[in-house]
This record gives structure tokens, sequence and C-alpha cells, in this order.
């Protein structure tokens, strides 16, 4: 059994879920509405588990007059839980996966420095069906709010430009067939 089935199977996957949206987001705050829609936990469960976690000192809460904003506490209980739950994957990860399958893409490269909300991609190769590339970055934000800038070059392309150095900076190859 793998440690992620082994985790929901011992605890409640709603639970599991919002912890994952504190642990992955640490830096950002939520409200109550926000940690729901995010988490697809129902709001009322929300409540309930957030109500929980704040008992527990795993999450704090701050008001701004009527608003209550909820963020993950930084103590030794979340480092203990962030190794435990942190999700491997990261999202570039999950792109180049989801655009593995499409036809033509001979090779994708991380264009500059990969930001923590985006990151520029280069998709080479001959043919590529621009549309399914497109779905899979509207999909990696509507998931993960994380912006892909791509630009889809056939080779020739790519090595004009690379001579022009209009690629120069960090380069980093993500896909090679």
């Amino acid at each position: 059994m793998a440690s992620e089935n082994l985790l929901e199977s011992l605890f409640d996957k709603k639970i599991l879920n919002i912890l994952r949206l504190l642990i992955n987001r640490k830096e950002q705050k939520f409200t109550l509405k926000e940690i729901s829609k995010y988490s697809r936990v129902p709001l009322a469960s929300t409540f309930r588990i957030i109500n929980k976690l704040v008992l527990l000192e795993i999450i704090q809460v701050s008001r701004i007059k009527h608003l209550k904003i909820y963020s993950l506490s930084q103590n030794e209980k979340t480092r203990y839980l962030e190794i435990i739950i942190k999700e491997n994957k990261t999202i570039i990860e999950e792109f180049i996966e989801s655009i593995n399958k499409i036809p033509g893409i001979q090779t994708v490269i991380l264009h500059g420095k990969q930001e923590k909300d985006k990151a520029n991609i280069l998709v080479i190769g001959e043919n590529i069906e621009s549309s399914l590339v497109r779905q899979a970055v509207v999909l990696i934000k509507e998931k993960h709010n994380f912006t892909i800038t791509h630009l889809i070059l056939d080779e020739d392309q790519y090595n004009q430009m690379a001579a022009m150095n209009l690629y120069s900076g960090k380069k980093e190859v993500l896909l090679q067939k």
C-alpha cells in the first residue's frame, strides 16, 4: 500500500485535504469559504475541522473586523505534519505528465527561474496541437492557481532564436524524447 493511500485510510480524507491545502500554500492566508472551495470540502465540515485544528494549534486565526483569516501555524506540530503530508510531486511535474501524451512534443524546457506561482515553458516539437497544451495549462491554473506561460516552437525556430540569444539565461530540460 502506498504511503499516500495509507494516510487516507488512517485519517479522514476531508482533514487531509484541508491540511494539504494549508501545507502546500503555507505562505497564504485563507477565509473559511476559500479553504472549503480549494480543498473541496463542504463548508460545515470545513468549519468543524478548522475549529479542531485551531484547538490543536495547527492553524492560527487572525481577525480583521468581522472576518476571520486562517493560516498555518509555524511550530513543531506543523513541521512534523509537513514532513508526513507534503505532496512531493511538483506542479511542473504534474504539467509534464499531462502534456507527455500529446503527439509531436520532443522537448520541454523551463526557461528562467520557476517562481512560486508562475513558470515560463518552451514546448518544442513538430505539429503539436496547441489546444491540448493550452488545456493542460488551464487545468494547472484552476487546480493550483499556478500560471504557466508557454510557447510552442518547432526545432528550427528554437535553434534560430537560441542562436540570436533570445533564450539566454537559465534553461532546464524537463522532458526529452
